[in-house]
């Protein structure tokens, strides 16, 4: 492609040339009116002819670039048709009204749901590192380092181990929970996800919310939109 992006540059350069060297201007015309003798006609008809020449070779340039270019825009466009068709999208089991489920990219956030021998599973905030097979079936890695600051583990999961946590922007016309709802949302300055209940939300859509076995009483917690999924019940 770059050698095709060459030849267009060369081509269009040599078109330019030519017209500068051999320009047919009405000031270099001669007028039909000043021709006095043969020798002046001979002048004309010769001008005449190596224009023509270098119009027909400019043609054959333009001819050739178009192709070029066309065969640059074909090549694009099977890139983008290609990178679409196998771009893979997962989804999540878990879904509502209220959040996204099945836009599941690579680097994606999601909460996973992490068992744990002789203790409660819980859910804590991971990315996706691979989708596999159709959508289903997830690679999932903990971006928190473990105690001797080793990169995260890496996880196998299925669509029902994972919640899609939605971007910010996807946030943005995400519908508000109404009073009541029980949802599992990230306990702030953590990454690990808590069962809650909505108490309401602010006009910057932050969610106002009681986790529960907080110790605390009557104490109400503000959590992003995004961090507030829906809850994995039956």
């Amino acid at each position: 492609m770059e050698g095709q992006w060459d030849s267009i540059v060369s081509n269009l350069q040599d078109i330019f040339n030519n017209n500068e060297e051999l320009s047919f201007d009405r000031d270099n015309q001669l007028q039909i009116k000043d021709l006095i003798d043969l020798l002046e006609l001979d002048e004309f008809y010769q001008s005449l002819i190596n224009h023509k020449e270098n119009i027909d070779k400019s043609r054959r340039l333009l001819d050739s670039t178009i192709k070029n270019l066309i065969n640059i825009i074909n090549v694009e466009n099977k890139k983008k048709t290609n990178e679409f068709k196998y771009k893979k999208f997962g989804k999540s089991y878990w879904t509502s009204q209220y959040n996204i489920s099945d836009n599941i990219k690579i680097h994606s956030e999601v909460a996973f749901k992490l068992r744990q021998r002789g203790a409660e599973d819980e859910w804590i905030q991971c990315e996706v590192t691979k989708i596999i097979g159709d959508g289903t079936k997830f690679e999932v890695r903990d971006p928190e380092p473990d105690e001797n600051n080793n990169p995260g583990k890496t996880f196998k999961a299925t669509w029902k181990d994972i919640i899609q946590i939605p971007t910010g922007e996807e946030a943005i016309g995400l519908l508000n929970y109404p009073y009541g709802t029980k949802v599992l949302a990230r306990y702030p300055e953590t990454t690990t996800f808590y069962p809650a209940e909505v108490i309401g939300t602010k006009r910057d859509r932050r969610c106002r919310l009681k986790f529960e076995g907080e110790e605390e009483e009557g104490k109400e917690t503000e959590v992003d939109r995004r961090l507030v999924l829906p809850f994995p019940g039956k």
